[in-house]
């Protein structure tokens, strides 16, 4: 049975992020650990970079090419690119909680938010330190620094669109951001789904229809049933219709 690979988002662990999920899976789940995150000792001077190859080797560990599913703006990008470097070996790819419409710099611009709200508030330090230890500071301002110096590259619509296997967007209907990332990435040939209810952690809001919405995408793949291969079915019959141009002797 195919398996789903799990990816968290930054800040965030496997458990902190999916842990409601963990009893609804009906196929086998592989959770991946990004280096810094949680009880991981690793920090390395590239975090995300590191993350990349992380998921690509239990991408390639799988006896089947399993799902890869990545979670938030870090999670995504983490997933997607492991998933880029290792195409023929993943059945498919979910990215939830992302917007296509949101830019690096406004992600810059949010990160920097996020890190003088942690500085000034003594419980969030508290937070972080006890979930990821002292050098939490140090792993966030590493991935801020990724952003600007192209270690750490966004997903965007064209990446959807090149990366050669099925593609779902599970996003939550609270954030404006993210419903109106339904556009582009449809444009892109991904599948989508909004999850009611719920804002930019589905699989921690909706547990159930993340969980399902996961597998029934995997099913569907298997099934050939995703606007990523009704393309290639569009593409495929166009091409067989072009007349075949004759030749000099107008055969």
């Amino acid at each position: 049975m195919r398996s789903v690979v799990l990816v968290h988002g930054l800040m965030g662990t496997v458990t902190a992020h999916y842990e409601r999920c963990r009893e609804l899976w009906t196929h086998p789940v592989v959770e991946v650990g990004l280096p810094g995150h949680g009880l991981d000792e690793q920090l390395p001077e590239h975090p995300a970079r590191a993350a990349v190859r992380r998921v690509h080797d239990a991408i390639l560990a799988q006896p089947e090419p399993p799902v890869v599913v990545g979670l938030s703006y870090l999670g995504a990008a983490v997933a997607l690119r492991a998933a880029e470097s290792v195409a023929e070996s993943v059945h498919g790819v979910v990215i939830s909680g992302y917007s296509l419409i949101v830019s690096p710099k406004t992600l810059r611009l949010w990160l920097a938010g996020f890190t003088r709200m942690a500085a000034e508030q003594h419980r969030t330090r508290e937070y972080l330190a006890g979930l990821h230890g002292p050098e939490w500071e140090r792993l966030l301002a590493s991935t801020v620094a990724e952003l600007d110096d192209g270690c750490l590259i966004l997903p965007q619509q064209q990446d959807i669109e090149s990366l050669g296997t099925p593609v779902l967007l599970i996003n939550g209907a609270l954030l404006e951001n993210e419903r109106l990332a339904v556009q582009p990435a449809v444009e892109a040939g991904a599948d989508v789904a909004i999850v009611g209810g719920a804002g930019h952690l589905v699989p921690q809001d909706s547990p159930r229809a993340f969980v399902a919405g996961v597998e029934e995408f995997l099913d569907r793949v298997s099934e050939r049933r995703t606007v990523f291969h009704e393309r290639r079915r569009v593409a495929e019959r166009a091409a067989s219709a072009r007349p075949v141009p004759a030749g000099r002797d107008g055969v």
